[in-house]
């Protein structure tokens, strides 16, 4: 198996809803993100709702929302 960065769907949508949760509470729109992180409004608009996930983007908005990410395999 070549692909070693699949997440499934469900993780996916799960980071997403974490994502916007942390922007919601900070209340910010998508456009002050972008503009604090220089990470586009669809790139993060794509991870919020689980349909992709960028690894540099994530680092940048956990450290912007000064959020930890912990991860449990099962």
């Amino acid at each position: 198996m070549k692909n070693h960065n699949f997440i499934d769907k469900e993780s996916m949508q799960e980071i997403g809803y974490a994502l916007w949760q942390a922007r919601q509470e900070k209340r910010l729109y998508l456009d002050k993100v972008q503009k604090a992180t220089n990470i586009p409004q669809r790139i993060i608009d794509g991870m919020e709702t689980g349909r992709k996930i960028n690894y540099g983007a994530l680092r940048k908005l956990l450290i912007f929302y000064e959020k930890n990410m912990r991860i449990v395999l099962k």
